[in-house]
């Protein structure tokens, strides 16, 4: 296996998409005059970073390598990994190889890429990895260098994707590249290094607050831009690809083989002696089959109305939600139990508790990604009466746990097992609380419900306007969010007896 280039740029531009036609990019159309391109490489859905990122950099779907937002915050990625990194590979091929990532998103560093290979690391924002990077190029003789420039992501949820302040920044970005491949050029390296830019994903555009988002499966989040130059690449359009077939280009690029455990492979074409379109490994492992929810047909209100529901958040879209939500951080909307769900990895959402005192219920699908150290699920406290907060987490101990606390002191406590590997499956909660027997009540994925007495009337006052915290718990902490998804929440006014439950389970499984 012959090597094209003796190294590897890699520009991974967060949020652009296929949003690189629409904006100025005079840098990048000098450096690809010549080169390869894919307008509609399909990326991993949920289009969502880590996922993305993750399959970019491990020549895997994002099922085979598990990598979630918060999970890449929270530990690095497994050294002995069945689907190792581009880094991974080069370095157990070349021992000597110098190797960098240049992140203003930190969890690329911190838990994609993984340690103990000697990879040089920087973070900083996308504006100030320039320099360091330049600096860097005039002082050793790289193998891999990758950049993760986050900025365009920012400005597409803040603006929505493809406004002018989103378009403004792929601009900028174009700029950081022209900048560090001027400083390339200079120093003698283009003849044989391989040139790349790509986007982890898209979005969407302005919503009725003039903000975007990403997570889905529309065309607009999950086709991207690949752009190749030098290394050997033809000067080619290609027409399939995914986002994950990145990582095989660059070992192929450099001579190296790939994986036999990645699903991956090098596009027809793009290098001269590949021209034939092989068809994509399977690697080690089968594909996590998609769950196959029963259609939604926009019955629920209607069906269930006799129950009484309160609010009702189908997550279908973020035009959706109440007026009165509020959202902290970055929410998705993914694939929720039936249609769309909301993913809460990274933000939440605070909305109004319909509900004055008396008897409630609430129920809610959750699937939780994991429960390191405790996953706060929802809240429910008055901002007013702060005496009394209501919390279900998901423990590390495979438990879903309900605690109620009076005064600072807890004066409920129910618990009950997780089923077995419950990560990463849907599991149905009902809560309720019976204020004139004083009687609460925990069920989980429709069994009967588990009762303990309680003092309903001192919890939950008449006089407390009470606010409902999904995806993290009432102190609002950003550091305790949930990471995983929810959808179909429901608030109910009364009591939800095993009747009822059996109702919802016939509505949501038969």
């Amino acid at each position: 296996m012959r090597p094209w280039a003796k190294r590897v740029v890699l520009f991974g531009i967060d949020g652009a998409g296929t949003f690189f036609e629409q904006a100025d990019t005079p840098n990048m159309d000098r450096i690809f005059r010549h080169g390869a391109v894919c307008r509609r490489v399909l990326t991993e859905i949920p289009t969502i970073s880590a996922e993305c990122w993750g399959s970019m950099l491990h020549g895997v779907d994002c099922q085979r390598h598990g990598l979630t937002n918060w999970l890449t915050g929270q530990r690095h990625f497994p050294g002995d990994s069945l689907f190792p990194s581009v880094f991974r590979v080069i370095r157990e091929h070349r021992p000597e190889a110098v190797l960098a990532s240049f992140c203003d998103w930190d969890n690329v560093n911190y838990g994609i890429i993984e340690e103990n290979l000697g990879v040089h690391k920087v973070h900083a924002r996308d504006c100030d990895l320039v320099q360091p990077a330049i600096e860097f190029i005039h002082t050793h003789d790289f193998t891999l260098m990758y950049f993760q420039f986050d900025s365009v992501d920012h400005e597409g949820h803040a603006h929505g994707y493809g406004s002018p302040e989103h378009l403004m920044a792929i601009t900028r970005n174009d700029a950081y590249i022209g900048r560090i491949v001027e400083s390339m050029e200079k120093c003698g390296l283009m003849e044989d290094t391989l040139i790349l830019v790509e986007a982890d994903h898209g979005g969407t555009p302005p919503d009725s607050l003039g903000q975007g988002a990403h997570g889905g499966d529309s065309d607009m989040e999950k086709y991207v831009c690949f752009f190749a130059a030098g290394g050997g690449v033809r000067h080619t359009e290609l027409q399939d690809m995914l986002v994950r077939d990145t990582a095989p280009v660059m070992l192929y690029a450099l001579g190296i083989p790939q994986p036999a455990s990645w699903n991956s492979r090098v596009p027809a074409g793009l290098f001269p002696d590949h021209m034939k379109d092989l068809p994509r490994p399977e690697g080690l492992l089968p594909p996590v089959p998609a769950p196959c929810p029963k259609p939604e047909k926009g019955l629920f209100m209607k069906q269930m109305a006799d129950l009484q529901p309160l609010m009702y958040l189908s997550f279908e879209s973020m035009d959706s939600l109440p007026p009165h939500a509020r959202q902290t951080g970055k929410l998705y909307l993914t694939e929720g139990i039936r249609g769309r769900g909301m993913r809460f990895d990274d933000g939440s959402l605070s909305l109004d508790f319909p509900l004055k005192g008396g008897s409630f219920s609430l129920t809610a699908w959750v699937r939780p990604d994991a429960a390191e150290g405790g996953v706060p699920l929802m809240s429910l406290h008055a901002p007013g009466c702060p005496s009394s907060v209501l919390d279900v987490t998901v423990t590390g101990e495979e438990h879903l746990m309900l605690t109620v606390r009076t005064s600072g002191n807890v004066s409920l406590s129910m618990d009950t097992w997780l089923p077995p590997q419950w990560k990463k499956t849907w599991m149905f909660l009902a809560l309720s609380f019976d204020t004139q027997d004083d009687v609460a009540g925990l069920s989980l994925n429709f069994e009967p419900f588990l009762r303990q007495r309680t003092d309903g009337r001192q919890l939950f006052p008449e006089c407390a306007d009470f606010r409902l915290f999904l995806g993290m718990d009432g102190t609002e902490d950003p550091g305790r969010r949930l990471p995983g998804t929810m959808d179909d929440v429901c608030l109910y006014r009364g009591v939800l007896d095993q009747q009822d439950i059996a109702r919802l389970k016939a509505y949501y499984t038969e």
